[in-house]
């Protein structure tokens, strides 16, 4: 195969997904279909014929990170209904603090969510829904609170231990199998913390002065409905940390189950268990659908040829690794921001395999770090966009009408700004901060 071909596929690609971004605004839900389609139609071009194996095969590879986002979603939904989340939110209303420590436990209230599930969109349907609501409620401006759960809601999506796109983008290092979410809670911990603090130094005082305590917020309640989150983070913990001590005890779909079944005796609330598992599932499908759109198009650009020529090529012109992934960066981040994520993670389908086979070629650093800062870019596409994005789902949840993304993404720059450094270091310096995958 000429290079000639492999770009001819490439573009085929690029435009089947940058027209359906373009008609679809940008939607997840929308897009990750065309994605599919798209993988149908490049092995046609290639000249494979009706290759339906090849577009789905590269899902399969998620279904046991799949399973541990909807176990964990189940959770976060038994929380939202049993009582837990409306007792730690009264928890916070209730107090007078300081600008900065209020706007830190609201942001870290929103993300809690994410954390737990990987997932944006569960942060906006749970935590972003009640914060977002109780903030309208008191005057607050709606592109304020439009931007306190948009910002929080990526935070949660990145802060460990689950990261649905950076799951996503890691777990599909092509030719690399199994592959595996492990040894990443501190590198992601060292991509949020530092701009969660940021965030909260900004926007403090911004969006929250003028909303005093709340002397009217509810005090019933037992502390007791705390016991399932409590049991979970020490399990996360000792499942991250301690797994050279503790027998292994099944990761965590075992660990969310366990939970959940806590959450249904501590509880505040009685609560539906099968109506929480299918708000859960419900509300963390549309990123699923669009990490497995991304996985076919991975899947079909290795197949068909173009990502082992164009390496080839890569490798053949000297160019130095680092500084090709920090292109493929640049590239992404602007893709992304004028057509939306899903170009971005159509763009990914090509650039993860090239990061991942070109750096391997260099042993001492590996491909980890550089394909880590790259799936840290990826996550930021979801926010940082025109298109779509986490925004527009926030909109529609608090049905805020249209607040523009421009105005978020202006004042979520510099948290965004310090994410991203930390991402280039990585991929900088990936013989030095692999040391902190443990």
């Amino acid at each position: 195969m000429n290079l000639t071909e492999p770009i001819l596929l490439f573009v085929v690609m690029c435009a089947i997904v940058a027209v359906a971004c373009v008609l679809f605004k940008g939607k997840w839900g929308m897009v990750a279909p065309v994605m599919f389609v798209t993988s149908l139609v490049m092995m046609l071009v290639a000249g494979q014929g009706f290759q339906l194996r090849v577009a789905t095969e590269g899902p399969f590879v998620y279904l046991d990170n799949i399973m541990w986002v909807l176990t964990g979603a189940g959770f976060v939904f038994a929380l939202y209904h049993n009582g837990t989340f409306d007792y730690l939110f009264n928890k916070i209303i209730a107090a007078k603090r300081g600008n900065f420590v209020q706007m830190l436990l609201l942001v870290l209230f929103i993300a809690l969510p994410g954390m737990i599930t990987g997932s944006a969109l569960a942060c906006v349907a749970s935590t972003g829904l009640m914060a977002g609501k109780y903030l309208l409620d008191k005057g607050v401006e709606k592109a304020k609170v439009v931007e306190l759960v948009a910002v929080g809601s990526l935070l949660g999506m990145m802060m460990p231990p689950l990261s649905i796109p950076g799951m996503g983008i890691y777990i599909s290092r092509s030719g690399i199998y199994p592959a595996a979410w492990e040894g990443l809670f501190l590198p992601m911990l060292l991509v949020t913390v530092p701009a969660l603090i940021v965030y909260s130094v900004m926007a403090g005082k911004r969006i929250l002065d003028g909303v005093e305590a709340d002397a009217n917020a509810d005090k019933s309640g037992s502390a007791l409905c705390l016991i399932p989150l409590l049991v979970v983070f020490v399990l996360v913990l000792g499942y991250n940390f301690l797994y050279t001590v503790l027998p292994y005890y099944g990761g965590y779909p075992v660990i969310y189950l366990i939970g959940f079944v806590l959450a249904l005796v501590c509880k505040n609330k009685g609560f539906n268990a099968l109506t929480a598992y299918s708000e859960g599932i419900t509300a963390t499908a549309i990123e699923l659908a669009l990490i497995m759109g991304y996985a076919s198009l991975i899947e079909t650009v290795t197949y068909a040829g173009v990502s082992g020529t164009i390496q080839a090529q890569l490798l053949l012109s000297g160019i130095n690794n680092n500084m090709t992934t920090l292109v493929f960066v640049a590239i992404t981040l602007v893709a992304g921001y004028f057509l939306g994520s899903p170009f971005a993670f159509a763009l990914a389908g090509l650039f993860t395999t090239l990061i991942t086979n070109y750096n391997s070629f260099y042993p001492a650093s590996g491909f980890e770090m550089p394909v880590l800062g790259y799936s840290i870019a990826i996550s930021l596409t979801l926010l940082m966009t025109l298109r779509g994005g986490i925004v527009s789902h926030v909109n529609e949840t608090l049905e805020t009408g249209e607040v523009k993304a421009g105005g978020v993404i202006k004042n979520a720059l510099i948290p965004v700004i310090v994410m991203l450094v930390v991402a280039v270091v990585y991929i900088m310096a990936a013989d030095q901060t692999i040391a902190l995958m443990i």
